[in-house]
């Protein structure tokens, strides 16, 4: 009997895009360089990770093509879901901090970046999160967290308004 690898989560599908399956991703930027054409994409799925080939990836990494996904209404369908790659060695590999390589989610499941380390300030530690464009230092206020998810590697906090705001975020 063949298992299913381990995965981790990598970003989430954001929207369709066109009319013929292709799906708008959001992919936590280090993780860029581990996703290509003729690999397979986990598409969470009731907590389960489901396998697409990726038929096609634009050079940004933000649109992808995945197989069986022909039609507006099948791309529909995966809006929203998590997606996942098969697990590096690398992000497999214990931490001393326990959260290192999780991904963060605020509480309406916007993506804030994958979890680099937990520095200790005074006060508190902060999370030191790798968004899009910028590192960010989040509190690490156990109140805030509202769901931790060792299987799937993710963490959901409830952030306070104003703490991160990636639309008036510019280079």
């Amino acid at each position: 009997m063949m298992l299913p690898p381990k995965t981790t989560i990598v970003g989430k599908i954001v929207s369709k895009h066109g009319f013929k399956g292709n799906l708008n991703i959001s992919i936590v930027s280090s993780f860029y360089d581990e996703i290509y054409e003729g690999d397979y994409l986990f598409v969470i799925i009731d907590q389960k990770g489901v396998p697409f080939l990726i038929e096609s990836l634009n050079i940004t990494k933000q649109i992808v093509k995945l197989q069986f996904v022909d039609s507006e209404t099948q791309a529909l369908e995966l809006v929203g879901k998590e997606i996942a790659i098969a697990f590096d060695i690398d992000h497999e590999s214990p931490t001393p901090n326990g959260l290192e390589g999780f991904v963060l989610y605020d509480q309406f499941d916007h993506l804030i970046g994958d979890i680099k380390a937990i520095e200790e300030y005074p006060g508190h530690p902060m999370l030191v999160v790798i968004g899009e464009n910028r590192e960010i230092l989040i509190p690490l206020i156990e109140d805030w967290i509202t769901n931790l998810n060792e299987d799937l590697r993710t963490l959901k906090m409830t952030l306070p308004e104003g703490l991160i705001n990636p639309e008036e975020y510019e280079d």
